[in-house]
């Protein structure tokens, strides 16, 4: 008899658990969001939980309701800190952990490509890029090369791609 208790509350235990977990992977939170310029476009980037812990994933879409996720980032090492949009509302990058951005095309969603704005200096890099803009024609980005941990941006300047 005390087996079979045993089991049962084992059981118990083991589906307690089960939901909590699965519970964790659906609830969803919003990271930060940008709109484009005159464009009804909206790029957001949503935090929901992973195996690996929590992560992140990039949308864009007309709207939060019917947008489309691009891509999840992965647990524990990868982290969307800034979204730009081009003035034409055509294109939207995402800064990845400071130094990356990931470019795509507001429309049809394909990528565009990757630029290191910063050279990484460990990791986390001792170096990260703020306030990406992009240049009038887009065909630009400007930013803020600043030390992660003290004072003393300059700024940087990097072509993206068409």
């Amino acid at each position: 008899m005390k087996a079979v208790v045993y089991a049962l509350l084992a059981a118990a235990a083991l589906a307690a658990a089960a939901a909590i977990v699965l519970q964790r992977r659906e609830y969803t939170w919003d990271v930060r969001a940008a709109t484009a310029p005159g464009a009804g476009r909206i790029a957001f980037v949503r935090g929901h939980g992973c195996d690996g812990g929590p992560c992140q994933s990039l949308w864009i879409g007309d709207s939060r309701e019917n947008a489309t996720r691009i891509v999840t980032l992965a647990p524990g090492r990868e982290e969307c800190d800034e979204i730009a949009w081009t003035r034409d509302g055509k294109r939207v990058a995402f800064l990845i952990n400071g130094y990356q951005l990931h470019v795509y095309d507001g429309q049809t969603l394909a990528p565009a490509g990757v630029v290191k704005l910063v050279e990484p200096e460990g990791t986390p890099s001792a170096r990260i890029a703020r306030g990406v803009t992009f240049s009038e024609n887009g065909k630009a980005v400007t930013f803020d090369d600043c030390p992660r941990s003290h004072s003393g941006c300059r700024a940087g300047l990097v072509g993206v791609p068409q």
